[in-house]
């Protein structure tokens, strides 16, 4: 295998020097260029671990296995007090396979992937093949598809049409909302912006996710941050934590903290706002701009919190931003502040920058960025009950990131994994159907590939290749995996359409629309459960008062 490797480099070397062609042939070529390793005449056959050679190895695991099946054919019929929904955004199966090994070993498991219950779930829009994360996020958490890149509207909403987005019966109702109208807190965090795609559709509606702000918003819409204030759900919101603070200071207004500025264009300060609202509601509302001081909040003395940590999209880990909490941070707090509430809360995490890596071909990032995600989910798993918590982890949709070739077990995910005889030069593991990474890769002034034997690819910043040139590498239209532990997690085995997640929530924790289906326990009132979801918990005299004062904030407020 080394003297494979030198006369890789020795032949590079030459070509670089001398300009000699390499014509691609199938058959193997004689010294001194490259050769596939199972071409040299001492090639030796790759051996995997000692203990895994003998047939009594996996005769033992697979008895295990059995073992561990069967005690998990259990179903629990308890009700969901409590429910956690975790989004990986862009998580693609492929992206799982490649974590684990860039975990330690192709052997290991993620904390979700650990879970009793599994299955798989279709991620198209209505009007894509290949979908984005507002209309996965709308089956996910409302239970409707929709037009690719609207927020909380029906298929009647083309993209970017405000006047249809305004009509009551095109708008859909968030799983936060039913959990309001139980008396059950709420919960949103994220380390995107907080008026990103999937946080959006948990408590704004709107004809376009691009209306973050005010400065492109038609007509007499309303922009996705003054949502997560004064809209419906935003409100009530007991937690929203994740960055994106420029949407809410005005624009040129320097967020010093964040190291950016406001883009608002309606001059508003939309975080006093929201805490004058809150203190006008009767509640105790603490805003956080940084690790530190999320790390400092007293539960016991705050009703409400909201913490924005970027001006825009939060660091990726691997960026070191010491001033910003990571997504398991945040969940612990979301969770620590929620479970004050004896009635049970609905929590959404998103783990969104996988997306994001991936998006710019940044393979490491993305796998980097999963890790992070299963940590955030190993800890509420840690954190919470399997009697009254259902955990449903799942993406939104999958990247086109490949994992292919031939590499030997325990090969570095990130680096080369296999050799081509056609062009005679290796190449990587881990590659893209498309992105912008393909100019890195493919010669503009020669035709082929650059040789991979050069370059850095464990450096954070370097770009897997791209077969197509495209300005941001697209999602995937394959199926995502669905993991569930905790009351009726048995439900979510199977394959399925992505709104059937909403639905099998909906059903486990006595929530959703009027006529839709319930576990028999909900009727009987099961402490925890929202047996008349129909019922609002505040009088109508509150909510009255709450509804003037918020309107009138809305309309006239200006600090």
């Amino acid at each position: 295998m080394c003297r494979a490797k030198c006369l890789i480099l020795l032949a590079a070397v030459a070509n670089c020097i001398f300009a000699f062609p390499i014509e691609p042939e199938l058959t193997p070529a004689p010294t001194p260029y490259p050769t596939h390793p199972m071409d040299d005449p001492e090639w030796e056959p790759p051996q995997g671990p000692y203990h895994e050679l003998d047939q009594k190895f996996w005769i033992n695991s697979g008895q295990r296995l059995v073992a561990d099946q069967l005690s998990k054919n259990h179903p629990n019929l308890n009700l969901a007090k409590n429910v956690i929904i975790f989004i990986a955004d862009g998580m693609s199966i492929t992206t799982q396979s490649a974590t684990r090994v860039y975990m330690g070993g192709e052997q290991l498991s993620l904390s979700f992937e650990e879970f009793p219950y599994a299955g798989l779930a279709k991620t198209y829009c209505i009007n894509y093949q290949v979908s984005d994360s507002g209309c996965t996020a709308a089956a996910i958490l409302t239970g409707v598809k929709n037009n690719y890149g609207t927020i909380a509207v029906s298929g009647h909403v083309p993209l970017m049409n405000c006047e249809r987005s305004l009509e009551e019966e095109n708008r859909l109702t968030s799983i936060l909302k039913y959990a309001q109208l139980s008396c059950r807190s709420t919960g949103i965090v994220t380390n995107t912006r907080i008026t990103h795609a999937t946080p959006a559709v948990g408590y704004a509606v709107s004809g376009a996710r691009y209306w973050e702000d005010d400065e492109d918003v038609p007509g007499e819409c309303v922009d996705i941050a003054r949502q997560l204030v004064y809209g419906d759900v935003g409100r009530n919101l007991t937690v929203a934590l994740g960055g994106g603070s420029r949407h809410f200071f005005p624009a040129g207004v320097p967020i010093e903290e964040h190291g950016s500025v406001g883009r608002r264009r309606d001059g508003r300060y939309l975080v006093s706002e929201w805490l004058q609202l809150a203190d006008r509601q009767g509640d105790r509302a603490a805003y956080v701009s940084d690790r530190r001081e999320l790390a400092n909040v007293d539960v016991g003395k705050v009703d409400r919190l909201l913490g924005l940590f970027a001006g825009n999209h939060m660091s990726y880990r691997l960026e070191h931003a010491p001033d910003e909490p990571t997504l398991e941070e945040m969940t612990a707090k979301a969770l620590e502040l929620l479970s004050k509430n004896d009635k049970g809360y609905v929590l959404l995490v998103e783990g969104g920058r996988i997306d994001h890596a991936h998006h710019d071909n940044l393979a490491r990032l993305a796998l980097d960025e999963t890790v992070e995600f299963h940590r955030a989910v190993q800890h509420a798993a840690r954190l919470t009950s399997e009697d009254d918590t259902l955990i449903v982890v799942t993406a939104d949709h999958s990247h086109t990131l490949t994992m292919g070739g031939y590499p030997v077990r325990g090969n570095n995910i990130l680096a080369t994994g296999d050799f081509s005889r056609l062009d005679r030069m290796p190449f990587f593991t881990l590659t893209y159907a498309n992105g912008p990474s393909y100019f890195d890769h493919f010669s503009q002034t020669t035709a082929g590939r650059e040789n991979p034997l050069f370059m850095d690819s464990h450096n954070p910043a370097f770009t897997f290749p791209a077969a197509v040139p495209y300005e941001d590498e697209t999602h995937g239209g394959d199926d995502v995996a669905v993991f569930a532990r905790g009351p009726y997690s048995h439900l979510f085995s199977g394959l399925y359409e992505q709104h059937l997640i909403a639905h099998l929530i909906w059903y486990a924790s006595c929530l959703g629309p009027d006529g839709s289906h319930q576990a028999a326990a909900c009727s009987r009132g099961v402490e925890g459960a929202a047996a008349t979801i129909e019922i609002p918990c505040f009088a109508w005299v509150a909510g009255l008062v709450a509804a003037v004062v918020v309107i009138a904030l809305s309309n006239q407020l200006t600090i």
